[in-house]
């Protein structure tokens, strides 16, 4: 890698080689279609265990607003209920989620690795079975942050909303926190588990090493994709808010046409992202494993002594210059 940069290594690596990309992009969007096909299936269902009486339907065709509300809010709970639905639904999702990306992570960083055997898989799953649950966790956390939010607003006599806001911004801000450090030390697990076959645990443990003796390379390669990703998502927010206010001047079909084409470029814009980033974190891994070039040590030339000087000889018949000036 000689003397180039990791972030620049990640990009050449992500440009050079798109197939990594395209992998990429598909076990997650294989995941997204199965995920949202697994939610409209269980919604349809949920909604076929809902009955509406004449009465309610003469409601709905009203145009009374606050009766309108009321009479899909008892609709609603005359149904199985969305927490049962919810039970089922996500569950099915985070195991959707673990095999799609315990494959796929396998498949991406064989080929940033340069490995000609196969990855272990279990390592992998280890590590996304926790990924998994953090995620879990911190959804529980932000449900724990609103019920404290809104003890904290409750009041004798009225609610207090901008306690509310405060108590749950700075709780659900501590559980972000939280969740994105574990789920990063998560993600960079994978890599040794990848290469050394490491288990779940000791992968996590080299992740840890690995960023203690290269914090200052991971924060810089975290601050640039950072930014990278924040203008890309303001700039797709401008375009989907540009099209949005074209909606009464166009058909609808070109409104959604377009509002779903920005949508997707910025996902594959992302997925590459992500990948020139774990290309950005191999090269570390790399830097990290290679030795430091010996340097051969030579010494200097050695000096040669000065010549000696030798006294005047004096000529046959003559007197030495020291008898003469005695």
């Amino acid at each position: 890698m000689g003397t180039e940069s990791p972030i620049s290594e990640g990009f050449r690596r992500a440009f050079r080689e798109p197939a990594i990309t395209l992998a990429e992009v598909a076990w997650r969007w294989t995941f997204g279609l199965a995920a949202l096909a697994v939610a409209i299936g269980s919604l349809f269902a949920y909604l076929d265990t809902v009955t509406v009486s004449n009465a309610e339907v003469l409601v709905l065709r009203g145009h009374s607003s606050w009766l309108i509300a009321d009479a899909i809010g008892r609709v609603l709970h005359d149904g199985s209920g969305p927490l049962r639905a919810a039970a089922i639904v996500l569950p099915a999702i985070f195991v959707l989620w673990m095999a799609a990306a315990t494959i796929g992570r396998a498949a991406t960083l064989k080929a940033l690795l340069r490995r000609e055997e196969r990855v272990a898989l279990r390592p992998q799953l280890g590590l996304n079975f926790l990924r998994a649950s953090v995620t879990l966790a911190s959804l529980v956390g932000y449900l724990g942050a609103a019920i404290l939010a809104g003890r904290a607003a409750s009041g004798d006599a009225d609610v207090r909303p901008g306690v509310f806001l405060l108590v749950f911004v700075v709780l659900g801000t501590a559980v972000t926190i939280v969740r994105s450090r574990v789920n990063w030390f998560l993600s960079l697990g994978a890599i040794p588990a990848a290469r050394d076959g490491r288990d779940t645990l000791a992968a996590i443990g080299e992740a840890v090493g690995l960023f203690r003796r290269h914090a200052r390379k991971f924060a810089g390669a975290g601050a640039a994709f950072g930014t990278i990703h924040g203008v890309l998502f303001a700039f797709c927010t401008v375009g989907c808010l540009l099209v949005l206010s074209l909606a009464g001047k166009v058909p609808p079909v070109a409104t959604v046409f377009l509002l779903t084409g920005i949508t997707l470029a910025y996902f594959a814009v992302v997925d590459f992202l992500y990948i020139a980033r774990l290309a950005t974190y191999v090269a570390i891994d790399e830097s990290d494993r290679t030795p430091p070039v010996a340097v051969a040590y030579e010494p200097p030339p050695a000096l040669e002594p000065p010549m000696p000087t030798l006294p005047p000889v004096a000529k046959p018949g003559l007197p030495s210059p020291e008898g003469a000036t005695s």
